[in-house]
């Protein structure tokens, strides 16, 4: 069943929660003393300007922020963004516990799905990429998923281009500045028509980051002040790891995840008061053992899902997250218990916007066979959070009269009107063991490999318009002759 536009997480009467209200407001309150005690490194000049200019003691780079701009700012945040696909429909409602599902960006590897090695990723790997993602029916954004080693000075640009142009979903783009942004943004207004439909109809949202411990480069700031400028959907993730930049304490952890998201709040809120933000961030601790961040260990996923609920709850904001995700080096076990487990807790509480879908060896490597794995998960989770219908038909109180102690349902119109809402696994076997024996005999993961090649050998996306297209061919030969001018200079 195709779930991709319908979220029945509301349905789940009891949310998953770690915080009662008492301990959110002790949390916010925490953080409004380390923001204005400590601070945080602004290192965009600008933003420093304003941030004082609104009532911030500002010393050297150190920015120190009043209780009050911080209340202020939350306030003007919109508590529900409406995101839509390249066609103008919506496809997204952020905000509240929809919880919507897409993939990550930017890894370094990709685990080939023919071979099995870990390598770099092509431009032909992009696109198969996007056109998984495309036809996968509970994958609700994309992300880029790889590096682009092609264009290594606008690999940026090329990234989203791929991504329009073999999906139709929703965005969720990286940039390296500002002018990186500001390109892509150029591409996302050839296919609405203008930048005033593009901001009235979001086709992406920007991802943008501080660096813990509270500190917000040039290039974070400067993205965040374009993006409110111009009212394109961003959010601000630490993406922190305790025990090594920040506390390796879950309510230490929170409380200065917390301030870095506040601090570029405030900012994007001085910038263009009411612009569209997503709040939340990652926070996977360090594993002292092995010295790797731990990406989705139980203590990283209580992190993740209880700053969101801050978020949603204390702020009203609409949320970010992280999930269907692994430390595994390969596709194997590990690989999709540890995705499964994100996948259902993210679910269970309500995070909106949750990326990294199909990331291996703690986002270094991606996983296209990963990604069609959870698809069904993701699936499976939906359904279960349909819960019980309680209405009349459902209740079959005239079948179960009419059947009695010694008949059976097996014929009855009633079941066969209500088998067509149960759950239709895809790649799931439930043939018995004959059965199974005379399809072949096929594991999990084979049956994965096989629909994964499948999708990328097959699958043909829905093009962009000739105009469209050529429109965002004259951008990248643009941006590319200027980054050749520039690397010549």
């Amino acid at each position: 069943m195709d779930r991709s536009n319908y979220n029945n997480v509301l349905k789940c009467g009891s949310p998953l929660r770690f915080l009662n209200e008492e301990e959110m407001k002790e949390i916010h309150t925490s953080t409004l003393e380390i923001l204005q005690e400590v601070g945080s490194v602004i290192q965009h000049e600008g933003a420093r300007e304003m941030l004082k200019k609104a009532g911030c003691t500002v010393k050297g780079k150190t920015v120190y922020f009043p209780h009050g701009l911080i209340e202020w700012a939350i306030k003007q945040a919109p508590s529900h963004i409406h995101v839509y696909d390249r066609d103008g429909d919506v496809a997204m409602d952020l905000g509240g516990r929809k919880a919507y599902f897409g993939t990550g960006s930017d890894c370094p590897t990709l685990l080939d799905v023919y071979t099995g090695e870990h390598r770099n990723f092509t431009t032909k790997d992009m696109e198969d990429g996007a056109k998984i993602i495309d036809a996968l029916p509970q994958m609700d954004f994309l992300m880029c998923c790889g590096l682009m080693y092609d264009y290594p000075v606008t690999s940026y640009e090329h990234e989203y281009s791929i991504m329009v142009r073999n999906s139709t979903k929703p965005q969720v783009v990286t940039a390296a500045d500002r002018e990186s942004i500001s390109n892509i943004t150029k591409m996302a207004v050839a296919i609405r028509g203008s930048m005033e439909e593009l901001a009235r109809k979001p086709l992406f949202l920007m991802y943008n980051e501080p660096n813990s411990p509270l500190i917000h480069t040039f290039e974070a700031v400067d993205k965040l002040i374009y993006c409110s400028e111009n009212q394109i959907p961003t959010n601000y993730s630490p993406c922190m790891m305790p025990g090594a930049t920040g506390p390796i304490t879950n309510a230490g952890a929170l409380i200065q995840g917390n301030a870095e998201c506040l601090a570029g709040l405030v900012i994007h809120q001085l910038a263009h008061p009411g612009s569209p933000i997503v709040f939340g961030g990652g926070m996977y601790n360090m594993d002292l053992k092995c010295m790797q961040p731990t990406y989705c260990s139980p203590e990283a996923i209580v992190n993740n899902i209880t700053l969101a609920q801050i978020a949603r709850d204390l702020y009203e904001l609409p949320t970010w997250g992280f999930t269907g995700c692994s430390g595994s080096k390969v596709f194997d076990a590990q690989a999709t218990m540890e995705a499964s487990e994100f996948i259902f807790s993210i679910g269970y509480a309500g995070v909106n916007l949750n990326h990294d879908v199909g990331y291996l060896n703690y986002g270094l490597t991606f996983s296209f066979e990963l990604l069609v794995s959870c698809n069904e998960t993701i699936s499976q989770m939906r359904r279960i959070f349909d819960g019980v219908q309680m209405d009349k038909d459902h209740m079959a109180m005239d079948i179960i009269k009419a059947v009695g102690p010694k008949g059976h349902y097996l014929s009855e119109p009633h079941t066969l009107k209500y088998n067509k809402e149960m759950w239709k696994p895809d790649l799931t076997d439930r043939a018995d063991f004959e059965g199974w024996k005379n399809a072949g005999a096929t594991t999990y993961e084979q049956r994965v490999k096989a629909r994964t090649i499948d999708i990328i050998e097959n699958y043909v996306p829905k093009a962009l318009t000739p105009e469209q297209d050529a429109a965002i061919d004259a951008i990248l030969a643009e941006v590319d002759a200027a980054a050749e001018q520039n690397t010549k200079k």
